[in-house]
């Protein structure tokens, strides 16, 4: 069966890419061809001039002069790098297929993971169904995010998303905060599934060796590059790892404040959390990694995350790794998680999510 994912294939962090490339080589394990779909994103619900973020083109050259500016040549070389190292990957893991007007060579249509349901930069009507023509139309873990119900009625959205919603064959989310939602919409109840990364697993992947692995025994860090910036934040960080004679690395995102800046590629990303000594994160993936590779960690929830993290951390058992208060880290880095009743809860979320997708498969 050729079957098109429509996922947030543009965005350049780590977490993303590994999500979509967990589900596009489970898909192909399981004797299907997929295609990552492309397509225009939506950005009418945010600032113009924050769009040109994300559209790369012209009028993006402002805003990037702009973010030089203000983030200085080493930070803006680094992210230079990793974009090119990122984009080879992707190009060198996936078959890409422009969503229009190549649906009639797709048997299938999968919609997720990741927040493509969120409404936080715009409509994106692929994502709820519509436009979509293939026979068999389903959900892989998608989630809304932090957007709810009151949202979506804010911005209109609440038919469309109804109607869309109702046109899947199949649906399921990642968190329990989006099955909710879909349960106020359509008064349904809908699976909750594993993010991709642990479908996956990666377990071949965790044994390769990487030369980019510090020689140094090592605290690795994991957060945009736009937060754990706060002086109480870091200084909390620089205490612990000094207390216990660990070199700050951080993959993936530079941080000025760190001994090391390292760029990798998401296949390496793993070997660096399989390979430090305990991880702090503030992000989902961040988490999603540490728990698959059993590393001790800290996660920082934030209210852009609250719904994702902590139904992650319930789910998996680890809800002790939640950090409240900074001068908790050595505390909570220094516990004992349990990482046996960890994996086997990870095995029992693999194979109930892989014989979704069987049935799904199956019968469309």
């Amino acid at each position: 069966m050729k079957i098109g994912i429509l996922t947030h294939y543009q965005v350049h962090n780590h977490g993303a890419i590994l999500q979509m490339h967990g589900l596009y080589n489970t898909l192909k394990s399981l004797g299907h061809t997929p295609y990552i779909l492309t397509y225009n994103k939506n950005f009418d619900f945010i600032d113009k001039q924050l769009s040109n973020k994300y559209n790369i083109s012209f009028k993006s050259i402002p805003f990037y002069l702009k973010y030089l500016k203000k983030q200085g040549v080493k930070k803006t070389k680094f992210n230079v790098k990793k974009h090119k190292i990122l984009n080879n990957f992707k190009k060198s893991n996936y078959n890409f297929l422009p969503l229009y007007p190549n649906q009639k060579e797709l048997d299938a249509v999968c919609i997720g993971s990741d927040e493509v349901w969120s409404l936080e930069t715009g409509i994106n009507i692929m994502m709820y169904s519509h436009t979509i023509t293939t026979p068999l139309i389903f959900a892989y873990a998608p989630v809304f995010g932090q957007t709810n119900v009151d949202e979506i009625k804010k911005h209109g959205c609440y038919e469309l998303i109804k109607s869309g919603l109702r046109k899947f064959n199949y649906l399921s989310t990642r968190d329990l905060s989006s099955a909710q939602t879909v349960k106020q919409i359509l008064n349904k109840n809908i699976p909750v599934l594993c993010d991709p990364v642990f479908l996956y697993g990666y377990k071949e992947e965790q044994k390769l060796n990487c030369n980019k692995i510090p020689k140094e025994k090592y605290l690795l860090v994991y957060a945009y590059d736009n937060r754990l910036n706060d002086e109480k934040e870091y200084e909390c960080i620089k205490k612990y790892a000094k207390e216990n004679n660990l070199k700050i690395v951080s993959p993936g995102f530079y941080h000025d404040w760190v001994d090391e800046n390292i760029n990798v590629n998401p296949i390496e990303l793993i070997s660096l959390f399989k390979n430090a000594q305990a991880v702090v994160t503030d992000t989902f993936h961040g988490s999603v990694l540490s728990i698959l590779t059993n590393k001790s960690f800290a996660c920082f929830v934030r209210s852009s995350n609250v719904n994702k993290i902590s139904f992650l951390l319930n789910q998996f058992n680890v809800s002790q790794a939640k950090l409240d208060n900074w001068n908790n880290l050595q505390n909570i880095l220094t516990q004992n998680f349990d990482w046996t009743n960890v994996n086997s809860l990870i095995e029992q979320e693999r194979q109930k999510a892989t014989e979704y997708l069987r049935k799904v498969l199956q019968n469309g």
